[in-house]
């Protein structure tokens, strides 16, 4: 199978196209742990503005100015800066984030009579409560197609908090391969990408080949991350994904999604634990993880998340 394509404009849990969405959304997390959604959570306005105005004036900023927020900037091999603001639905958060980067304002400028400074808040704050919805009607679908009642998942829900992160890659530091993020998996819970117009993402789909997802208007890639895998008991993996731009174009991309809370450990649902399915991973301190997932001993693993709290090791401690 490929990796799904799902519409879920119009779907609305437990209408007639709910049950066939729910199936097909899981299978392709199973297999791949991605999906692909088309849906007009965002606008293509919104996105049109979001990508050609305010990221572009974002990491135009100098960088010692944007090291004043939760800013991340090259590691070897990744040509790559990212800057991220926690629970940005909450308006005063993105304030807070906009004027530590604008503290001295700007207030000869303006835009369709509004300053451009409040134009990003509004903008940041109406993209993320939107991606907000969507993320958790995606949990709500892969985890009822996994068997788990509704009340654990909305238990689940209740325990995560979101960020959302906004990405610049620059021009491949290896011309021959364009790659500008090695493969990776994410550590948080899921990871909404939304692209615009040059192309970047590429997801494994095993047997050492890549499928690249074009950065079709509408369409966000739906990925579980690590933590994902232990809230399911492994049975959906975390999306294993790169970053390669042949045309050496800039690309901006905006990365939403949710992570457990701080001191709450990661553990796998009950209802996804039975005689059919033992349990897989112990509980998962995520700041514990963090700190030795990164670390120079972390990085010698394959399949870090395995050899730090699976119950079952012996495949998990090849290096890389």
């Amino acid at each position: 199978m490929e990796i799904a394509r799902v519409d879920l404009r119009g779907v609305v849990a437990g209408d007639l196209g709910w049950e066939a969405t729910r199936a097909t959304v899981t299978a392709s997390m199973v297999a791949y742990g991605c999906v692909i959604i088309t849906h007009d959570a965002l606008g293509l306005d919104l996105c049109q503005a979001m990508f050609t105005r305010v990221l572009p004036d974002l990491f135009a900023l100098p960088v010692e100015d944007k090291q004043r927020v939760d800013y991340q900037g090259q590691r070897p091999g990744w040509e790559w800066e990212s800057l991220g603001i926690r629970e940005p639905m909450n308006a005063d958060n993105v304030r807070e984030f906009t004027n530590i980067l604008w503290s001295e304002g700007n207030p000869e400028i303006w835009q369709d009579h509004l300053p451009i400074s409040f134009c990003r808040l509004e903008m940041i704050v109406s993209i993320s409560k939107n991606m907000l919805t969507l993320e958790e009607m995606m949990e709500m679908l892969v985890l009822e197609g996994l068997g788990v009642r509704e009340k654990s998942a909305r238990g689940h829900l209740d325990l995560l908090r979101h960020s959302i992160r906004m990405s610049r890659y620059g021009e491949p530091q290896d011309r021959e391969t364009s790659i500008n993020m090695q493969p990776h998996c994410d550590d948080t819970m899921a990871t909404m990408i939304v692209q615009h117009e040059v192309e970047g993402l590429e997801v494994h789909v095993g047997d050492g080949r890549w499928v690249a997802v074009p950065p079709e208007p509408g369409t966000i890639t739906f990925m579980a991350g690590e933590q994902f895998t232990v809230v399911t008991n492994g049975r959906v993996p975390a999306c294993l994904h790169r970053v390669r731009t042949p045309s050496s174009r800039e690309r901006f991309s905006v990365l939403f999604g949710p992570r457990q809370k701080g001191g709450v450990a990661v553990c796998p649902l009950d209802d996804l634990v039975d005689a059919e399915h033992p349990l897989l991973y112990n509980p998962l301190n995520h700041e514990k993880y963090f700190k030795w997932r990164y670390s120079e001993e972390g990085l010698k693993f394959k399949d870090p998340l395995k050899v730090y709290c699976g119950v079952y090791k012996d495949e998990a401690t090849a290096m890389v």
